[in-house]
């Protein structure tokens, strides 16, 4: 069965987490005092709670809930890789250049006669191989 699967038991599970949760929102949001917070989860939590008892006439609400899940999941993957990108591994990436140097030797060196590395262990044997875990 996959995620996007629209039978009225994948349905009403999807209701029940809904109402659950949005309830359980919805009444943080009227003890804190926060009704518009509150207003909106209730809806929300109405809504689950309508998914759970008449899960055939909803499924169009079902599949429209999926797509703007899917879009905001869409959004904010994409955000949060561009911040990751843009605030941590170029800023990592420019302090090894500033203070390390280059992982790799880029230009060639013209006084080597090779640039083969010597094993300092012993070679593996076949049967290590063979049996990998």
């Amino acid at each position: 069965m996959n995620s996007s699967s629209t039978e009225p038991r994948q349905i009403r599970r999807f209701g029940l987490v809904a109402f659950l949760f949005f309830g359980t929102l919805a009444g943080l949001g009227f003890w804190r005092d926060k009704t518009a917070l509150a207003c909106f989860f209730s809806i929300l939590s109405s809504a689950g709670f309508g998914l759970l008892l008449l899960p055939g006439p909803l499924r169009p609400v079902y599949s429209g809930w999926l797509k703007v899940a899917h879009l905001i999941g869409k959004i904010i993957t994409g955000a949060v890789l561009a911040l990751a990108y843009y605030l941590v591994i170029t800023p990592s990436g420019l302090l090894k250049r500033v203070f390390g140097g280059r992982p790799l030797p880029l230009k060639p060196d013209r006084k080597a006669f090779t640039y083969w590395v010597q094993r300092e262990e012993t070679a593996q044997p076949k049967e290590r191989f063979t049996k990998r875990f």
